[in-house]
């Protein structure tokens, strides 16, 4: 029997699609295809393009176990949440270009996790506008360290060199007479792959989340 469509259905095939081939890839028709449906019968389910990503953004970031309860600290949550984000964007890159927009359009889990982590911060004793603050900085670092580590598969193939290799040869191009004068910057180029990753990127959170409790003093409960 055939499986009836469903938004979700609908979002796992443009995934699927992404996954292998980047979001540029990702349209209604590709998606009705790849489900063997009429394009018009997605559109019952997903209004356009736009949506059709939001419901993507929405089944992936749905999957994230937030903790529940009074008893989750502001730290958990953020924590979680930061950590979720950077394991979504190493499992589907095409996340990391879809975040980068000041125009994205937010889906129900997204928000969903907003409101946790919005809450526990303000249970905590913190401001709307310092809660603010705390969000946008563990959003720009999780994009932005992101961005710097995580690359698209179809990059890697286009280009024919795997990330490390490539960052590797652009170090050793540099030249010996940059290395005497820029020492430190070239052996940092030269070196950049063997830190980027996961256990950076916890290292930098959790620095932020010090400095985050460091500044609000006693007053914030960590």
């Amino acid at each position: 029997m055939k499986k009836p469509l469903t938004r979700d259905r609908i979002a796992q095939a443009g995934i699927a699609i992404a996954d292998a081939e980047g979001i540029g890839a990702v349209s209604m028709r590709r998606v009705a295809a790849a489900l063997a449906v009429s394009t018009m019968a997605s559109y019952r389910h997903v209004k356009d393009r736009d949506d059709l990503v939001v419901a993507m953004v929405d089944a992936i970031t749905g999957q994230t176990q937030m903790p529940t309860g009074p008893e989750a600290t502001w730290r958990e949550m953020t924590r979680t949440m930061a950590l979720a984000d950077w394991h979504a964007f190493a499992q589907h890159p095409w996340l990391i270009e879809v975040w980068s927009t000041t125009r994205r359009r937010m889906d129900m889990a997204s928000l969903d996790q907003l409101e946790l982590v919005l809450e526990s911060l303000e249970r905590a004793g913190m401001g709307r506008t310092a809660g603010s603050t705390v969000i946008f900085g563990v959003a720009g670092l999780t994009l932005g360290m992101a961005a710097l580590m995580i690359e698209d598969p179809a990059i890697e193939v286009a280009s024919g060199m795997e990330l490390g290799e490539w960052r590797r040869q652009v170090g050793s191009d540099l030249g010996d007479h940059l290395r005497e004068t820029h020492g430190r910057a070239t052996r940092f180029m030269s070196d950049l792959h063997e830190h980027a990753g996961y256990a950076t990127f916890v290292e930098v959170l959790e620095s932020f989340l010090d400095g985050v409790a460091a500044r609000h003093g006693a007053a914030f409960k960590a």
